[in-house]
């Protein structure tokens, strides 16, 4: 009976040690999967301002040839977005 103990004792040391080992490397690939998603959003904002600062001029323009439609066209999205953001 006390060597079924002292092995059930080891087993679940052993597992104790596995599982320590698991967290670890469950940490480990999180933070790297996290790292790579933040890599790629830094990528995508740099494109958002590269074709925002590309695009400005020519909005500017249209927004002074026609600020009515433009007016509505800004409320028209904000109405939009709050609707989706704000949804019950």
């Amino acid at each position: 009976m006390e060597a079924r103990l002292a092995a059930l004792r080891q087993d679940l040391e052993a597992l104790q040690e596995d599982m320590r080992g698991l967290g670890e490397g469950v940490g480990e690939a999180a933070q790297e999967r996290l790292r790579e998603a933040l890599r790629a959003t830094e990528g995508l904002t740099a494109q958002a301002e590269d074709w925002t600062n590309e695009n400005l001029g020519s909005l500017r323009e249209i927004v002074r040839e026609q600020p009515v439609a433009a007016c509505l066209v800004s409320a028209g999205i904000g109405t939009i977005l709050g609707l989706l953001l704000f949804r019950r």
